[in-house]
């Protein structure tokens, strides 16, 4: 399994979004990483090291606020009890 730490650098498998891990916590028995490129909490399950992304490769705004709005979603539903809180890492 690859380290994530606070400093290192992180690529979500499902969207490959990379960014700088800035906070790891755990909860109910996992463990979370939050990444400076989009400012939410991954699963370090599916979090995987990287390098420093190249400047052209940094997320749009666009991106960022798509992925927002999927993990509000994701948040809205889980809290109405609509989705299982047993879901994949995406």
């Amino acid at each position: 399994m690859n380290q994530i730490d606070v400093g290192s650098y992180a690529r979500y498998v499902n969207t490959g979004t990379i960014g700088r891990v800035v906070d790891v916590r755990e909860e109910d028995g996992m463990t979370f990483a939050k990444l400076d490129a989009t400012e939410l909490y991954y699963d370090i399950t599916y979090l995987e090291a990287a390098e420093k992304p190249a400047e052209e490769a940094k997320r749009t705004g666009h991106d960022l606020a798509f992925e927002q709005k999927t993990h509000d979603e994701l948040r809205d539903a889980l809290g109405s009890g609509d989705m299982s809180e047993n879901v994949g890492g995406g």
